[in-house]
């Protein structure tokens, strides 16, 4: 078994959301044999969620036209299981964006 630092460095430096995955799932594994504690799966949880939100964020950006930073915090901040489904996802970021241009808009 990896230990608890080397598997959040590989994490952090996935390649794609099918390596992000293979990541979870080596966590999981370790979190069922008793390897991992609470601490490490709260941190383990932190960094991988960081890294899945970029990835999110940059596959939406192909087709959502806006700010790449406005993209990830919207993101980030979509619920669970918006985040699950890509279209769900990108209607939400759409959605989003729009919101936010006419709060822009509306100001001037």
């Amino acid at each position: 078994m990896k230990t608890f630092q080397v598997l959040i460095d590989e994490t952090l430096t996935a390649a794609d959301i099918e390596e992000l995955e293979a990541a979870a799932d080596l966590f999981q594994f370790g979190i069922e044999k008793g390897y991992y504690n609470k601490r490490q799966a709260d941190e383990f949880n932190t960094t991988y969620w960081k890294v899945k939100n970029r990835y999110l964020a940059y596959e939406i950006s192909q087709t959502v036209k806006g700010n790449k930073l406005d993209i990830i915090s919207i993101v980030s901040n979509a619920p669970s299981h918006v985040k699950n489904n890509k279209q769900d996802l990108l209607n939400y970021v759409n959605g989003r964006m729009k919101a936010l241009k006419g709060k822009i808009n509306s100001s001037w």
